[in-house]
């Protein structure tokens, strides 16, 4: 069977001449014809040996050589974070068929032998994870047409074109990083900055210094670059995925730059779902836009948000379900000019046999006057079932009595939590994401 990521890349190759990957200070990592030469050479080295490879590198120049040569050799990628380690990493290798890892060890690429062992081919050429926060992380498998799909639907909605630049600090092993900067720079020719550091000056330096003209990020690191100087006038589009964008943050970003904080939506499972391309400010948090162009979305019409069916090219081989569409966990709304997350099926508290969604009381916190970021769980009650806490991200801890009675007024009085925790900044895994989950044992 053909291999359409291969086909693009010899398009790509044919087509493009000069520097494609570049560091952030704008030196040249590799150019077109450095990435086709390195890509032989790993080829040559995974040629012959049966089972998949797991490649754990983080964001590194090699990255993209190391996808070719491994569809190349008809081996296929599971795509690991570079702090997965130990027992689960073992056993992940062992039910996908990892025979060999690609990890970095004292910055240089390292060829280790995986815990798995090969199996029969599947059609699969890429495993994605997902964070496995509270269990071993699903492996979602994609053919080379489903990624190239959703590289198309990416780039095609957003704008992206091979005359643009992605400066790349969220990282290529993960869903968002694979889909808008390394399927991107194989499949349609978008050059990249392979970057690292994800403090706010070095990425105000590393879009300085390369002349970046698309940054694909997280709202930490938008929140992060409100220290940080102007902006270069390269800078035409910035991405947002990950978490949910907060609306202060967007406008406080357009107030201090002049530039709109794009929210993008999408899962491991399924690649992007909806994007928004419009130029208005989010009033409301979770505003995530219309659908990607070849993404088609059904919702029932449930004023209070329902899990929305997803049909589009690029879901996962096994994810579509029996309406032969994904249905992910979050729960949705139309608005005005396309949709808003309003919360999660799973993350629903239970108090007394009564439903409440979190994000409806983190919005009420949020407008507190020093509150930058709330995140509510449910902690488990014996007499109730569960209560509503909330852990508050703020420089200085609030008044609790003004911040009850700013709760009370605006939900009723059993949505108020019942107890608070204070930190300076919301704790975050490696994708960039908080879990309730985690907050919860953590914290209460």
């Amino acid at each position: 069977m053909s291999n359409r990521i291969l086909k693009r890349w010899n398009n790509i190759l044919s087509a493009h001449r000069g520097e494609a990957v570049y560091s952030p200070s704008g030196g040249c990592l590799r150019t077109w014809a450095d990435i086709e030469s390195e890509a032989g050479e790993f080829e040559k080295r995974l040629c012959g040996s049966p089972g998949g490879v797991a490649l754990q590198t983080g964001n590194h120049p090699s990255f993209p050589a190391l996808l070719i040569a491994c569809m190349r050799a008809r081996r296929t990628v599971s795509l690991f974070d570079a702090d997965f380690f130990g027992e689960a990493r073992s056993r992940i290798e062992q039910r996908l068929g990892v025979t060999t890892r690609v990890v970095i060890f004292d910055g240089q690429l390292c060829f280790e032998d995986g815990q798995g062992s090969a199996g029969e081919e599947n059609g699969v050429c890429l495993y994605k994870l997902t964070s496995g926060t509270t269990s071993l992380p699903q492996a979602i498998g994609f053919t080379a047409d489903q990624l190239v799909a959703d590289c198309d639907q990416v780039c095609g909605t957003m704008g992206i074109g091979d005359g643009d630049l992605n400066y790349g600090v969220i990282a290529m092993t993960h869903s968002y990083g694979l889909s808008n900067l390394a399927t991107p720079l194989l499949c349609r020719g978008v050059r990249l900055v392979v970057a690292t550091d994800p403090l706010p000056r070095a990425i105000e330096h590393g879009l300085r210094s390369t002349g970046a003209t698309v940054l694909a990020a997280v709202p930490a690191m938008f929140r992060g670059l409100l220290t940080a100087g102007p902006l270069p006038k390269s800078l035409r589009l910035c991405i947002s995925a990950g978490s949910l964008l907060d609306p202060v943050l967007a406008r406080e970003f357009f107030q201090k730059f002049g530039r709109k904080i794009h929210s993008f939506y999408g899962a491991s499972e399924c690649g992007g779902i909806c994007y928004d391309s419009s130029e208005e400010l989010p009033e409301l948090p979770g505003f995530v836009g219309l659908p990607l162009d070849g993404v088609d979305i059904e919702i029932p019409g449930d004023p209070e948000g329902a899990r929305i069916w997803i049909r589009s090219d690029a879901i996962g081989i096994g994810m579509a379900g029996a309406a032969g569409g994904f249905q992910p966990t979050d729960l949705l709304v139309r608005e005005a000019g396309g949709f808003r997350i309003v919360g999660r099926d799973s993350e629903l508290i239970n108090v007394a046999g009564r439903k409440v969604n979190p994000m409806e009381i983190e919005q009420v916190l949020a407008q507190f006057p020093g509150v930058c970021e709330a995140v509510v769980c449910g902690v488990e009650d014996p007499a109730r079932g569960q209560e509503i806490c909330a852990l508050i991200a703020a420089k200085e801890p609030p008044d609790m009595l003004l911040l009850r009675h700013h709760c009370a007024a605006e939900i009723a009085s059993w949505k108020v939590p019942r107890r608070f925790a204070f930190v300076p900044e919301v704790p975050r895994n490696a994708r960039g994401k908080s879990s309730r989950a985690e907050i919860a044992r953590t914290f209460f």
